[in-house]
């Protein structure tokens, strides 16, 4: 859901009209935002940087507003201008939430719970690199979906498991998408997913959490012949695991991502850990992940599209200078494993008989360097 830069400052002028019917004291206002800057070695686009220093990638702001109907209900909306996308401001979630005896009922737009960071996605603040994994997390580009949740709490001992069955549609935004190439049919093209249900589990252990969660959905049809043939009306499965420790100075989390679709189209497969340290108001730490395709065979004659693999290292470090801020550096270094590592940039195009053909990768390997300011407020 888009909103022009004017209807945005309309929106958050007017909330406090609103509010007044009811009582101010029932609005809460928060905010997070994160100024980046960032360069790679070459054009390979891994992060979206290349050997040209870009100030967009890492850069956004963020407002939510919480508004309590009574003590019971609930509505929360968040608007985020992403720097990626020139800074158009947009509806990342719009839900009702309900606080029944035993559980809680919400509806609306909400973040799709697929990974450890899901909740928290743009709130740089909220983790200690100045991005999760791309192995991980870009593999299923969906960060929301609209539809309806249930948040289920049990106590058991001295822990509490939360269950988080889920269900409603999403799709690949136009903006998010990387299918096809510029100037073909499928470049850019919106993808539907329809009857999407899922369950999500996290268990939460002392200095421990565990999660789990699994989704499936059906593609729907785009109107793209070539795109069609690829995922229309075919089951789109994904299932992840994650765990992390913090104890309030030693951190270690790593996840796990696996994701299929009936047909030609690619599966993924991704793994991710980071290891983190804190010492007084900084945080070292070092990271490794993994992405690659797992039905190669399915592919014949598919040439450089075929495989895709990519092991990335990082080694960065988050100073939490002032309250509710933090200065994040990171020198990420991915090697493509001889295939053009998932990145649609890396792979050679030339004009064959009058049609643009895929010939081969054009990068070996990347090095990104990025610096971020994190803040909430």
């Amino acid at each position: 859901m888009k909103l022009s830069t004017l209807s945005i400052i309309i929106t958050t002028a007017i909330m406090p009209i609103y509010a007044s019917a009811a009582s101010m004291d029932d609005l809460r206002l928060s905010g997070f935002g994160s100024v980046g800057v960032g360069i790679s070695n070459n054009d390979a686009g891994f992060a979206g940087y290349e050997d040209k220093i870009d100030f967009k990638q890492d850069t956004l702001i963020g407002l939510q507003f919480d508004f309590n109907i009574n003590d019971k209900a609930k509505v929360t909306t968040q608007l985020v201008a992403d720097g990626r996308y020139d800074f158009e401001p947009t509806i990342e979630v719009a839900y009702l939430s309900y606080d029944l005896d035993t559980f809680t009922v919400r509806g609306g737009k909400m973040r799709t719970q697929l990974y450890m960071y899901s909740d928290y996605l743009d709130v740089g603040y909220a983790y200690p690199m100045i991005r999760p994994p791309l192995e991980i997390y870009e593999n299923i580009i969906i960060s929301n979906y609209t539809g309806f949740d249930l948040l289920i709490p049990f106590t058991i001992g001295e822990t509490t498991l939360q269950l988080q069955p889920f269900a409603g549609v999403t799709q690949v935004e136009e903006r998010h998408s990387s299918f096809g190439s510029e100037g073909d049919a499928t470049y850019g093209i919106k993808i539907e997913i329809e009857d999407l249900i899922g369950m999500t589990a996290h268990w939460y252990v002392a200095d421990w959490t565990f999660r789990a969660a699994y989704s499936q959905g059906e593609v729907a049809e785009t109107g793209v012949a070539q795109m069609d043939f690829y995922v229309a009306n075919k089951t789109s499965q994904f299932s992840s695991a994650g765990m992390q420790y913090n104890n309030g100075q030693l951190l270690f989390n790593a996840e796990a991502m696996s994701m299929t679709l009936d047909g030609p189209y690619p599966d993924h497969r991704g793994l991710s850990a980071l290891l983190g340290y804190q010492l007084d108001s900084f945080m070292p730490y070092v990271s490794i992940s993994n992405t690659q395709t797992t039905d190669d065979e399915d592919r014949i004659g598919a040439g450089v599209k075929q495989s895709s693999e990519r092991m990335t290292y990082s080694i960065g470090n988050r100073w939490d200078f002032a309250k509710n801020m933090a200065l994040k550096v990171d020198v990420t270094y991915s090697d493509f494993k001889d295939t053009y590592g998932g990145l649609g940039s890396n792979i050679d195009y030339q004009i064959i008989d009058g049609n643009l053909l895929p010939v081969g990768t054009l990068l070996d390997d990347t090095i990104v360097y990025s610096m971020s300011i994190d803040f909430v407020y």
